[in-house]
């Protein structure tokens, strides 16, 4: 349960990232990422503490560095197949994060871009 909840913070975090990347959290962002937490905590085992951890981390900025490092941090201890899972499933949620005020500003394509070739990815 420890790994998934980490997973869950790591993706609130980056999708808190991306949202803010244009320098505007639009309320359509804030939903859709309050949305996911919401919905993880009603098929998972995600107690109110850990809800308020998540919750917690989602008062601060990041920067690119902080959700690259933060997302190696969480890869580290999975295999490759559930490492390219994880990353497949960060990719889809940042993909809907960006997209969820209906317009995908520059800089966050640049730091999706950049995110993504940190990890390999196309």
């Amino acid at each position: 349960m420890e790994k998934i909840t980490a997973i869950v913070k790591l993706m609130a975090q980056t999708g808190l990232f991306f949202a803010n990347a244009d320098g505007i959290y639009q309320r359509r962002e804030k939903e859709y990422i309050d949305e996911f937490v919401s919905g993880i905590k009603q098929i998972g085992d995600i107690t109110a503490e850990m809800e308020a951890d998540i919750q917690a981390s989602l008062d601060k900025k990041y920067t690119l560095n902080e959700i690259v490092d933060g997302t190696r941090e969480v890869l580290d201890g999975f295999s490759e197949p559930e490492r390219q899972a994880i990353l497949k499933s960060i990719r889809g949620f940042i993909n809907k994060v960006i997209r969820a005020d209906g317009h995908v500003h520059p800089l966050e394509h640049e730091n999706y871009k950049l995110w993504k070739t940190a990890f390999g990815l196309h």
